[in-house]
């Protein structure tokens, strides 16, 4: 008896040996299959990648024609989404519009907190297709609602209800994915410069010039077409008919389905090259320093990811995925929102969000009559194409060896504060005035449209420019593509919850048209202000 009492002590540690290895084989387990399920999703489109590999002429490789090809994939989505939302009172009713708009906006905000971790795991090609076939359930449930739906028929109010609820979640991974995607377009253009100055004898040595702000513009020129193209479709059958038709909703469906099957014809980044293709490339060393962005192309991936095999010219044809655990992912995606940079950059990511309620809504709708503001939302449209060309290409303009991309990003925010002023303080004007005059509306005919339209088109010119310096900036303090997702996905989460206490406030009982204006010029202004705190290095490109 007392040898096998002797003998305990030294047997007692042996159960929770047992019970350590079985939690950490559990944990293992869960991570395996998390991976598995990763490879398998990915795996899905392996094939149209090997197609692409294969059968892809050079010019279709390079970055801007891949950044136009994203560019299409929302210029297809948007034209109908945006239609189907600027004429949500007329389809739905007030009510269902604000309850289907405040649907898509909270599962928008919430979601884009997992999205960043999701698109590192699945790829961006993955969650754009899945992000694009969300905003179908929408134009689907307004089909649905268009043919069955009446004041009375609860079912149908509740489907276009969640079919915003879907939309939102879908949006939140096909924007991080796209700022994601477009950033790492962006590294490997510059890489691709980088290699081409090096082999070329005559090259004047300034270095490797950015490209994001470059790319983003051409996005953002192609996707806000949509809202063109979006907006004569809908003068066309919302003339004759207020609340649309079925062959409008399927016609809209249409555009969704094209857009989720060009999301699969974009490329990984690994894959682009040059219009004049170096052969030299894998042999050449890097010696000189590389840009903040290309160095997350450069093929070292110690930070947990992994890329899928090769083809037989060496290219990569398969996206960068994280082999971290969905803990690590999100306490990454944690860390990057809780930074300084993230923290003093929120407000001005949330009035990129919070402005246009007011702008197209609260102000466009009271001070232009009904056929006007089709034509101001040309004007606003058009101007932001121009001022995304114009703003694009100046953040990635290096003139001479002194200039740097801190005085650019100066330059950019003391013009914005200038530009989207100007239109504040005539719009402030505007409601001044309004209050001791019987008819505000303006319409097209009139000369004294001319002043709002002003605003309209100055506030269009500086949103593209704000929306495009925000991707440069991020582009400029993250190389990492995870940690671009990361980035992304907080931009877009503030974003979007700027936008949803903007539609809320709409309602003049909750905040009246002057309250909506000055909130909005705070934010601005202290958004601005902050901003000037977080520059980039002074380090040229």
């Amino acid at each position: 008896m007392r040898s096998r009492n002797r003998s305990t002590p030294h047997s007692s540690p042996l159960p929770h040996i047992v019970t350590k290895s079985r939690r950490y084989n559990r944990k293992h387990s869960k991570h395996q299959s998390s991976l598995s399920l990763s490879s398998n999703i990915t795996n899905m489109f392996a094939a149209i990648d090997k197609y692409l590999a294969k059968n892809t002429p050079l010019w279709y490789r390079t970055p801007v024609v891949q950044t136009s090809a994203l560019g299409l994939v929302f210029f297809w989505v948007f034209a109908a989404y945006t239609t189907v939302q600027f004429y949500s009172s007329s389809i739905y009713g007030s009510e269902l519009a604000a309850d289907c708009v405040s649907a898509v906006y909270l599962t928008f905000t919430v979601t884009c907190l997992v999205a960043p971790g999701i698109i590192n795991k699945f790829g961006c090609r993955v969650a754009m297709f899945t992000g694009v076939i969300c905003y179908g359930n929408l134009v689907l449930a307004s089909l649905i609602y268009f043919e069955y739906g009446v004041e009375g028929v609860r079912w149908a109010r509740r489907l276009v209800v969640a079919g915003g609820a879907v939309l939102g979640i879908g949006a939140s991974a096909l924007w991080t994915a796209q700022g994601r995607l477009i950033l790492q377009y962006a590294a490997r253009a510059e890489e691709l410069e980088h290699i081409k100055n090096q082999l070329d004898s005559k090259s004047s040595g300034n270095g490797t010039k950015g490209k994001a702000g470059t790319l983003m513009s051409i996005f953002w020129a192609i996707f806000q077409c949509s809202s063109l193209v979006g907006g004569s479709i809908s003068f066309i059958y919302y003339n004759k008919k207020p609340e649309g038709s079925t062959s409008l909703y399927i016609l809209f469906l249409g555009f969704i389905f094209i857009g989720a099957i060009f999301t699969q014809f974009l490329l990984p980044p690994s894959m682009l090259q040059s219009n004049h293709k170096v052969n030299e490339e894998k042999d050449l060393e890097m010696k000189s320093e590389q840009t903040p962005l290309s160095a997350d192309s450069s093929a070292q991936y110690g930070d947990g990811s992994q890329m899928s095999e090769k083809n037989e010219n060496g290219a990569t044809i398969k996206e960068e995925l994280s082999t971290k655990s969905w803990f690590e992912e999100a306490k990454g995606t944690l860390q990057i929102f809780l930074t300084r940079e993230m923290m003093y950059l929120s407000p001005l990511f949330m009035y990129t969000g919070f402005n246009q309620p007011y702008q197209q809504a609260t102000f466009g709708n009271r001070f232009f009559t009904k056929r006007t503001i089709g034509a101001e939302l040309i004007i606003f449209h058009l101007m932001e194409i121009l001022g995304a060309i114009v703003v694009g290409r100046f953040l990635d303009n290096e003139k001479s060896k002194c200039d740097s991309q801190r005085k650019r990003a100066i330059i950019c925010l003391v013009s914005f504060v200038l530009i989207n002023g100007a239109g504040n303080v005539i719009a402030f004007f505007q409601e001044i005035s309004a209050k001791h005059s019987i008819s505000i509306a303006n319409d097209i005919s009139e000369m004294r449209a001319i002043v709002p339209s002003t605003a309209f088109a100055l506030w269009g010119f500086a949103d593209a420019q704000i929306q495009v310096y925000c991707y440069w900036l991020i582009g400029s303090f993250y190389s990492s593509g995870h940690d671009h997702s990361r980035a992304v996905g907080w931009y877009k989460c503030v974003q979007s919850l700027g936008t949803a206490i903007g539609f809320f406030l709409i309602p003049t009982q909750r905040l009246s048209e002057v309250a909506q204006l000055s909130v909005s010029s705070f934010l601005f202004l202290l958004g601005t202000a902050l901003s000037f705190t977080q520059l980039p290095s002074t380090t040229a490109l």
